[in-house]
């Protein structure tokens, strides 16, 4: 089945935001249904050590509901451009915690854009299957992937999303392919990893990666119910 993002008939969520804006209104857009993405997720021990971070920094930088308006960066290889090696891998870990009586399994997503703002690939998805309403509560990864939609780009969401999960350790890995299962060019990127859940805060964890020959170790930091975010690239 197709995973697309709603639209009210065939006014785009970016039009949406702009009448709102406007208006003075908030603008609720719900969902729809999705694939598994179990050979995404692999779920880790409690006890498991995480990778070693290094010195780049995190970012936290709050969730914008604009979409970005900066020149878009290209992910194509251009003739002759580097690509994702072959072989490489980012691997992605983070443990998703709350400490409370009301716990309800989160929304939660990992994904790269380009430094501008603009969608690369979506890794994983986790959405509860009957209430997809509330997809828009990962509001920065909402407006980074309406707006790569609305622009005509390719829909990969079928093949990444799957069930929520309780609080634990987890890992993902990203093998350099973009929405279109192409290996991506050489270069800088943006890792993303958000999370919201009913009774629960927002969380978002942001750094800069650069994907090239030489292997690294970044750390994302922690925000609200997100902690322990790290990423190793491998190559």
């Amino acid at each position: 089945m197709s995973f697309p993002l709603p639209r009210f008939e065939a006014v785009t969520r970016r039009q949406l935001l702009q009448r709102s804006a406007l208006a003075g209104a908030a603008v609720l857009v719900p969902a729809a249904c999705s694939h598994d993405d179990e050979s995404r997720l692999r779920p880790l021990a409690t006890n498991s050590v995480p990778s070693a971070p290094s010195t780049t920094a995190a970012t936290t930088v709050p969730a914008t509901t604009v979409p970005a308006t900066s020149e878009p960066a290209s992910t194509v290889p251009a003739p002759g451009d580097a690509v994702f090696p072959a072989g490489a891998e980012l691997q992605v870990d983070f443990t998703y915690q709350a400490d409370s009586d009301r716990v309800r399994n989160p929304y939660l997503v990992v994904w790269v854009e380009t430094p501008g703002g603009e969608m690369v690939s979506t890794i994983s998805l986790w959405l509860k299957r009957d209430k997809t309403r509330y997809l828009d509560h990962l509001t920065r990864w909402y407006d980074v992937e309406a707006a790569l939609l609305d622009g005509g780009g390719t829909n990969n969401l079928d093949t990444v999303a799957g069930a929520t999960r309780g609080a634990g350790a987890y890992q993902v890995v990203w093998s350099g392919t973009d929405v279109d299962g192409a290996p991506v060019a050489q270069g800088d990127y943006v890792l993303c990893v958000e999370a919201s859940r009913e009774h629960g805060p927002h969380s978002f964890v942001s750094a800069p990666i650069t994907i090239g020959t030489e292997a690294f170790a970044v750390t994302l930091g922690a925000n609200a119910e997100l902690v322990d975010v790290s990423a190793d690239y491998r190559v």
